[in-house]
């Protein structure tokens, strides 16, 4: 793609980012991306995976975050389900009987908002906290993923700001044409671990299965889920050479 890094090796920060590239990707990374919200009176497509369903609308950009295998204690994970499952139950959904999604569908736009901002809210959380091995501090582990983020980044999406935290990534991504983001996220997800797995000499999953993703609504929101994704590193306390970040601008109209 036309931002894709070329030889890179390890990136800490944007400066040293653009400091391993070429003057043709330094030029593209400040190109001003076409930036589409969401519209709520336009077509949807509703993409089902794991627990919580994922609006797709053509053209859009979206925040995307994926983690690694072990990124959250099972723990957690338990705590979390039978949180989930007691909120639904409450509203009179029950998850192991036959129709549930669509009784989750039929909840109100309100709800299904609150929702999913618990559920944002606890695993950001629980991501900076930084459980597990942390393997994408590792600067040839964090190169491949750069790699496949940006091996397609012009041809299949458009990409704008990314974080590559020590066990997990945030990104803005738009698709483009009929690529739908899923099969985009499993490409970079799938290459990405079969190489890191081989560099490492392990086997196993190396991602969790589902990834996080949100429809960007409007420009207020895209701003302020970049600036999450610039300060992540400075929140959690990461270290020069501990992650990767990139930095993109966007036209938004006023």
């Amino acid at each position: 793609g036309r931002r894709r890094l070329n030889d890179v090796v390890v990136a800490s920060s944007r400066n040293r980012l653009t400091a391993l590239v070429s003057t043709d990707l330094m030029q593209s990374i400040s190109e001003k991306l076409s930036f589409k919200p969401f519209d709520e009176r336009a077509p949807v497509r509703i993409y089902r995976n794991a627990f919580l369903p994922h609006l797709r609308q053509s053209g859009c950009t979206y925040f995307v975050t994926f983690r690694l295998a072990d990124s959250i204690p099972k723990s957690v994970l338990r705590e979390w389900k039978t949180e989930r499952w007691n909120w639904l139950k409450s509203r009179g959904i029950d998850v192991e009987a036959e129709g549930w999604r669509e009784k989750f569908e039929s909840l109100s736009d309100q709800d299904k908002r609150t929702f999913e901002r618990s559920y944002a809210k606890r695993l950001f959380e629980e991501l900076d906290k930084c459980h597990g091995d942390n393997s994408l501090k590792q600067p040839n582990v964090s190169a491949e993923v750069v790699g496949a983020i940006q091996f397609f980044d012009g041809q299949r999406f458009d990409l704008g700001d990314f974080v590559i935290m020590s066990n997990h990534v945030h990104m803005l991504m738009t698709p483009l044409g009929e690529f739908q983001l899923e099969d985009i996220l499993h490409s970079i997800k799938s290459y990405s671990a079969n190489r890191i797995n081989r560099l490492l000499s392990r086997d196993g999953s190396f991602w969790m299965a589902e990834s996080y993703d949100r429809l960007v609504r409007d420009g207020e929101e895209l701003v302020r889920t970049q600036n999450y994704i610039r300060s992540n590193p400075a929140k959690v306390g990461l270290k020069e050479g501990d992650f990767v970040l990139q930095e993109a601008s966007f036209e938004i109209d006023a």
